[in-house]
C-alpha cells in the first residue's frame, strides 16, 4: 500500500469510527465534566465540614467520594484518549483505552466491596455508637449529589462500558447512601447500632453485582471473546447459507470495542464461480447480511476458490 492509499485509508477509517461515535463522546465527556465538579465540590465540603466539626464520619464519606472523583477522573482521560485519530502505528486509534477503563473501574468497585465487608464484619462483633442524627444529614446530603451525578450520567450509561463505569460508581453510592439513611433512621428511633454493618453488608452485595458484570463486560473483550449478542454457530451458517459458498473456515469474530464487534474469515467459494467480477458481488453480499443481521460492520473476507488448498492449521 503506497502512501497515498494509506492516508486514503485512514482517514475512511476515521470518518466510519469517529463520526457518529466522536458526536457521543463529545456529550458524554460534558456530562462527566459536571459530574466531577459537583462530585469535587461535594468532597472539599466534606473535608472542610469533617475538620471543622472533628467528624470521623465525614472524613471517612470524604475519603469513598475521593474514589469517585478518581473514578469520573479516569472515565475523562480514557474518553478523551478514544478520541485521537488512527494513525499508521495505530490504525484503530486508542479506542480501546475505553475497555481498560472500564476494567479498572470495575475492579475499583470489588476493592470497595472488599473494604466495606471488612469494615462490616468489625462492626458487626463490636458495633460502635453511630450519633444518628449526624450520619443522617451526611447521608441525604450524600444522596442528594449521587442522585444528581446518576441522573446526569443516565443517558450516556450504554454509549460503552467506560461511561457505565462510571455511572455504576454513581449509583452505587447512591444506594449506599439510601442504605445509610435506612440505618440511620433505625438507630435514631431504636438505638439498634448493629443495624450499620447489617445494611453495609446488603450495600456491598449490590455494588459486588454491578463491579464483577463491568469486569466481565470488559474483559471479554480485552480477551477478544465472541460480542455479547452474537452466536459463532449462527454467524458460520449464515455465511454458509450463501448459494455460492461451499466452505467457510478461520471464523474469527471479537470486539474491537464493546460496541464495535469485528469478523475475519477464510469463504471457499464453488468451483463454478470463478469470475473475479463475480467475486465482489459475493463479497458484498456476505459483508451486507453481516452487517444487517449481526451488525458487524468491520468484517474481512477472504475469497477462495474450489481449488484453493486449505491450510490444516485453520479450522
Amino acid at each position: 500500500m503506497d502512501e497515498k492509499q494509506e492516508n486514503h485509508y485512514l482517514d475512511s477509517l476515521k470518518r466510519h469510527s469517529y463520526g457518529h461515535s466522536g458526536q457521543l463522546r463529545k456529550v458524554a465527556l460534558n456530562r462527566l465534566w459536571i459530574t466531577l465538579g459537583l462530585n469535587l465540590a461535594f468532597l472539599i465540603l466534606e473535608v472542610v465540614g469533617g475538620l471543622w466539626t472533628n467528624s470521623l464520619a465525614l472524613l471517612s464519606d470524604a475519603g469513598h467520594m475521593l474514589t469517585d472523583v478518581l473514578a469520573i477522573a479516569l472515565t475523562i482521560v480514557a474518553t478523551k484518549l478514544a478520541t485521537r485519530p488512527p494513525t499508521p502505528n495505530r490504525t484503530f486509534g486508542l479506542m480501546r483505552i475505553e475497555i481498560i477503563g472500564a476494567f479498572m473501574n470495575g475492579g475499583s468497585l470489588v476493592i470497595i466491596v472488599g473494604v466495606i465487608f471488612w469494615e462490616a464484619i468489625h462492626r458487626l462483633f463490636a458495633p460502635p455508637e453511630v450519633q444518628g442524627a449526624g450520619m443522617l444529614i451526611i447521608a441525604v446530603a450524600g444522596l442528594a449529589a449521587n442522585a444528581v451525578s446518576a441522573w446526569i450520567l443516565l443517558p450516556n450509561r450504554r454509549d460503552n462500558l467506560n461511561m457505565e463505569g462510571a455511572f455504576l460508581h454513581m449509583m452505587a453510592d447512591a444506594i449506599g447512601s439510601v442504605g445509610a439513611i435506612f440505618a440511620a433512621v433505625v438507630i435514631q428511633l431504636t438505638g439498634w447500632n448493629a443495624i450499620d454493618p447489617i445494611a453495609s453488608f446488603f450495600i456491598g452485595f449490590l455494588i459486588l453485582w454491578g463491579g464483577i458484570g463491568l469486569l466481565k463486560k470488559s474483559g471479554n473483550v480485552l480477551l477478544n471473546a465472541i460480542p455479547t449478542g452474537i452466536e459463532y454457530s449462527a454467524v458460520k451458517s449464515a455465511l454458509e447459507s450463501n448459494e455460492h459458498v461451499e466452505e467457510v473456515y478461520d471464523l474469527h469474530i471479537w470486539s474491537i470495542t464493546d460496541t464495535m464487534p469485528a469478523l475475519s474469515a477464510h469463504i471457499r467459494l464453488k468451483p463454478e464461480c470463478a469470475d473475479t467480477q463475480h467475486w465482489q458481488s459475493c463479497l458484498r453480499q456476505m459483508q451486507d447480511m453481516l452487517h444487517d443481521r449481526f451488525e458487524i460492520e468491520h468484517s474481512t473476507l477472504q475469497l477462495e476458490s474450489g481449488t484453493h488448498e486449505k491450510d490444516d492449521r485453520m479450522v
